[in-house]
């Protein structure tokens, strides 16, 4: 067995290993679902690659074909767990249902032209490729359909940032910044197979490296997003979802009968409206929440003081929900006062303070950087470096130089 075969069936092995435990783990159940059944389909793949190279398809020819419909699924798949990672209302999210469409024609396709036909055939199309017409057209439409869910993922993942900067004031645990990194290159992943599809149609040059490339590519990309996976707590689970609904929910109606030998009080009926009257419009959810100017202001007060009185930035782990407590309000007032009297995500006003707390450090004392940084809040030495950056456009080492001198 060679290296190249020994690699595809361990592969293979490992990858139904890693769906399995992701299938029965409870934390992020739905998501593990999807990248359970991503590393199980793949799995399908490599196990075609290893008979591929083993040479059992020249001799069982009607196993040529069966894991055709799989590049279908990839895409939709990594789309799917990417976006049940990333819901903010798992309950709300659309039925994953239409994502299979395609994949479900396409294996239509093979069932009713391909899998029933003779071996000859099957062999003529693997080793001479004379391909049909649907053969070519299914290659360029998993490439489109790949390259196009590989797209969506990254803006999924792109307004993720924003979504977790509104209610989170340190993002290494929630950022998923290891998947956009990993869903990049899955996305690479897709541009190399279209340049491997074109090699190999135009007859540049030999596109075996292009066709070892996809599935190797693949494979690590997945294998390496399952074990991160594995450790990835869930992210939304406890926060309020400060888009959309309203914060404030009238409390339920309970009808009670009055006892007998009381009567009910009567109701008012709603004023009359003329019929050339114009009935008031129901104004949007948003705008029926809105703070008045004075009660704005006040909160605006509150939450200036929980910063710079109470210091609330110095917790490591502060959320929007634990400040909106301390200042008596709810997520969605103190989300809408950061935005539109401050001009601030709530990530980002916690570590402004965060960073002049530090800044405070340096000028007065000669304490370790480090130290200034995770007394503010501050959970990783490069979100602090980052952070501190970006604020001052100098590092702290030169920035206590330049205050001391």
């Amino acid at each position: 067995m060679s290296g190249l075969e020994a690699s595809l069936l361990l592969g293979s092995l490992h990858g139904l290993a890693l769906a399995t435990v992701l299938r029965r783990r409870a934390r992020n159940r739905r998501a593990n679902q999807y990248l359970a059944a991503l590393l199980a389909v793949l799995s399908v793949l490599l196990l075609d690659g290893f008979f591929a190279a083993r040479g059992v398809l020249a001799t069982h020819p009607h196993l040529i074909g069966l894991a055709a419909w799989v590049p279908f699924t990839l895409g939709p798949l990594v789309f799917l767990y990417v976006r049940e990672m990333t819901a903010q209302d798992p309950a709300s999210v659309p039925s994953p249902w239409r994502h299979f469409i395609l994949p479900g024609a396409n294996l239509l396709l093979l069932v009713t032209t391909f899998y029933f036909r003779s071996a000859a055939y099957k062999l003529g199309i693997a080793v001479d490729r004379n391909a049909p017409w649907f053969v070519s057209v299914s290659e360029v439409a998993v490439l489109v359909v790949g390259m196009g869910y590989a797209i969506a993922a990254l803006v999924l993942l792109r307004r993720h940032r924003g979504h977790v900067q509104e209610l989170y004031s340190n993002l290494r645990e929630v950022s998923l910044r290891w998947l956009v990194v990993l869903a990049a290159l899955n996305a690479i992943v897709w541009v190399v197979a279209l340049v491997g599809f074109v090699i190999r149609v135009t007859g540049m040059a030999d596109a075996s490296v292009t066709s070892a490339l996809v599935p190797i590519g693949s494979t690590i990309t997945v294998f390496v997003i399952g074990y991160f996976q594995l450790g990835q707590a869930e992210i939304f689970v406890g926060q309020p979802a400060i888009h959309g609904a309203p914060p404030h929910v009238a409390p339920l109606a309970i009808d009670v009968a009055p006892p007998a030998n009381e009567v009910p009080p009567a109701i008012d009926a709603p004023p009359e409206v003329a019929p050339d009257q114009p009935r008031d419009e129901p104004k949007p959810s948003y705008q029926r929440a809105r703070l008045a100017d004075d009660d704005a202001a006040a909160m605006e007060a509150r939450i200036k003081a929980a910063m710079t009185e109470q210091h609330l930035y110095q917790r490591a782990g502060l959320t929007l929900a634990e400040l909106a407590d301390e200042v008596a309000a709810t997520p969605h007032e103190v989300s809408q006062v950061l935005s539109t009297r401050l001009q601030r995500n709530f990530y980002n006003f916690v570590n402004e303070h965060r960073i002049e707390h530090v800044k405070a450090g340096l000028m007065n004392s000669d304490r370790p950087v480090l130290d200034l940084a995770f007394e503010a809040g501050f959970q990783s030495k490069s979100t602090f470096n980052s952070a501190f950056r970006k604020a001052t456009g100098t590092t702290p080492r030169e920035f206590r130089q330049r205050a001391s001198s």
